[in-house]
C-alpha cells in the first residue's frame, strides 16, 4: 500500500481520536490512542518518504492538533454533556448583588400596610404581618399611619400616606320629646310661647282706669 495512505489514514484517525476524547471522557485512553496514531503517521513520513516529507506532515499535525483541539472545545459546550459540565454563564443582571431582594420588594408596590416605626424619613413598614425597610416619599411619618408603596430604593421601599375618608354617621333619630312636639305642630296646637301676645295686639282698654283719675 502506498506509504501516503498509511501517513494520511493514522493521521485522520489520530485527530478523529482526539475530538472522541474531548465528547467521551475515557480516562485519557482515547487521547492515547490519538497520540499513537500521530506519532505513527509522522514516523512514517520520516521513515517511508525521506526527511523533507517527514518535517511536513510534522508541520501539518502542528497546525491540525490545535485547530482540531479548538473547534472541539468551542462545539462542547453545547452538546447534552458539555451544558451538564459546563453550564452557560450567568446574565449581567444576575450579578448585581441583592437582586432577588429588591425583586421581592417590588411585589409589594401597591400594598397598604401601617407605619411599624417612625419614618424620619427612614424606618420600618408592616405590610402583610412582615416588617420591611422604608422610606418615606415626603417627609415624616409617625408611627401607626396607614401607608401605600409607591417603590422601591435599594433594599427598602418606598412609602407614601393614604388620606383616609370620614365615615358617613347615620343622622340621629328624633327623640320622644321631639317626636311630641312635632306631633303637637301637626296638630295645630299652639305651644305656650306662641300664646303671648305683642306689644300691637295687646288692648290697654280692658285694663280699668284708676279711680282718682
Amino acid at each position: 500500500m502506498n506509504p501516503l495512505v498509511w501517513i494520511t489514514g493514522l493521521l485522520l484517525v489520530g485527530l478523529f481520536v482526539m475530538v472522541l476524547e474531548v465528547f467521551i471522557p475515557s480516562g485519557g485512553l482515547l487521547g492515547f490512542i490519538s497520540i499513537a496514531a500521530i506519532v505513527a503517521a509522522v514516523a512514517t513520513a520520516f521513515v517511508e518518504q525521506g526527511i523533507g516529507s517527514g518535517f511536513l506532515v510534522l508541520a501539518i499535525t502542528a497546525v491540525a492538533v490545535p485547530a482540531t483541539l479548538a473547534i472541539a472545545f468551542h462545539l462542547f459546550p453545547s452538546t447534552p454533556l458539555g451544558r451538564r459540565i459546563m453550564p452557560s454563564p450567568p446574565e449581567p443582571q444576575e450579578l448585581v448583588p441583592g437582586r432577588k431582594e429588591r425583586e421581592r420588594l417590588r411585589e409589594f408596590v401597591g400594598r397598604q400596610g401601617r407605619v411599624a416605626m417612625d419614618l424620619l424619613p427612614w424606618g420600618q413598614v408592616e405590610i402583610a404581618q412582615e416588617k420591611i425597610e422604608a422610606v418615606s416619599q415626603a417627609g415624616p411619618i409617625a408611627s401607626g399611619t396607614v401607608i401605600e408603596v409607591v417603590g422601591t430604593e435599594g433594599r427598602a421601599v418606598i412609602v407614601r400616606t393614604i388620606e383616609t375618608k370620614p365615615e358617613l354617621r347615620a343622622f340621629p333619630e328624633p327623640s320622644e320629646d321631639a317626636q311630641g312636639t312635632s306631633s303637637l305642630q301637626e296638630k295645630g296646637d299652639e305651644s305656650p310661647i306662641s300664646s303671648v301676645k305683642t306689644f300691637e295686639e295687646f288692648k290697654f282698654d280692658d285694663f280699668e282706669k284708676p279711680s282718682g283719675a
